[in-house]
């Protein structure tokens, strides 16, 4: 299985042959700059920014670096911190009888995770927590021990999903507080957490005045209006099979203020008796499905994508493609276990020919 490391590499290589590649004919105005950081969402995010000034640039990259520290912090399931109540917080206070006080941060997250559960009809399930953490345990043990490497019992998984309904979590934006009202009930917000805090900080880098820059938030993909020149950011969508040192991107794309996020079995995974078992776990069966090597969205909001792309997932092509026609401005690319490559209604319009 290739390292957490070098499957960071690789999304950041992405981002960089790609946008750092593409200048038009003449060069930009605003010097081009960049910078990378390794520490927030357990994953690399790298900036990308036309500016007058490198003093200027490094500025906004360090306000970018904290803001997302601090949605990090609060949307961790696995750690808590001095002072702050967070998801790891809410989910430690199931059942208690005390609603826990959150920043608005968590509260809007929640409330947008709710919005795509009913959307989704529960393909995006944030209270799968219960369920989910059996997964990531076993699978952590399975990488850590291969040769002791299982798949958890079907028994416990049927009974962690009994616990798994989101109406009982309760959110009371006027008091800011989330409470999970059965005590076995926890809270799993990779679906969406990681996109969500994207985009709260690309739209805080675009009213500081940052229109022609991009970021790459582990994956999650956001550009803020165009490149210096004025021309379109090019992204280059990952290939599945990192094997292929050839073709680093299985497509390229250009787009203007939209945003980029990928669902694959490439990301997070160990091996059982041979066979592969990824992280995105469908509803029904419990298990991680064989639909797709991987499900590509591209939207405006970044939260968006990278809820929808987990939903997609774990949905046949004709349901995916139903269910984007609930969404405004939002496209997909599947790819299938053969690398055959199926394209939703207007996604290829974005692809440069």
């Amino acid at each position: 299985m290739m390292s957490k490391k070098r499957r960071i590499l690789a999304a950041v290589l992405v981002l960089v042959l790609v946008l750092g590649s593409l200048a038009a004919c003449g060069g930009p105005k605003k010097e081009r700059y960049m910078k990378t950081y390794i520490d927030a969402f357990d994953t690399a995010i790298t900036f990308i920014a036309y500016s007058e000034s490198e003093e200027d640039f490094n500025a906004a990259a360090e306000k970018l670096h904290e803001e997302l520290l601090r949605y990090h912090k609060l949307y961790n399931i696995y750690n808590e911190y001095e002072g702050i109540n967070n998801i790891y917080t809410i989910n430690k206070n199931a059942g208690n009888g005390e609603p826990v006080v959150v920043d608005p941060a968590i509260i809007d997250m929640l409330e947008m995770a709710v919005e795509y559960y009913e959307k989704s009809d529960g393909e995006i399930n944030v209270a799968m927590g219960s369920v989910l953490k059996i997964w990531h345990n076993t699978r952590t043990h399975g990488i850590a021990f291969p040769e002791d490497a299982k798949l958890p019992k079907m028994e416990r998984l049927i009974e962690a999903n009994a616990h798994t309904d989101i109406s009982k979590m309760i959110i009371d934006r006027e008091n800011s507080t989330v409470y999970l009202e059965d005590p076995e009930m926890a809270l799993d917000v990779g679906a969406i957490a990681k996109g969500y805090a994207t985009e709260m900080v690309a739209l805080m880098l675009e009213e500081d005045g940052w229109v022609n820059a991009a970021l790459n938030v582990g994956g999650n993909i956001r550009s803020l209006g165009v490149k210096g020149d004025g021309s379109l950011w090019a992204v280059g969508i990952q290939n599945p099979d990192l094997s292929d040192t050839e073709n680093v991107s299985v497509e390229l794309i250009e787009v203007e203020r939209m945003s980029l996020a990928t669902s694959g079995v490439y990301q997070r995974f160990y091996t059982v008796d041979g066979k592969n078992y990824h992280h995105i776990i469908d509803k029904d069966s419990l298990m991680p499905e064989d639909r797709y090597l991987s499900v590509s969205i591209l939207t405006p909001h970044s939260g968006v994508a990278d809820a929808v792309s987990t939903a997609l997932f774990n949905m046949d092509i004709e349901e995916g493609k139903e269910f984007l026609k609930k969404l405004d401005d939002t496209y997909a690319m599947w790819i299938l276990p053969d690398m055959t490559k199926v394209y939703s209604e207007g996604f290829e319009d974005f692809i440069v020919k």
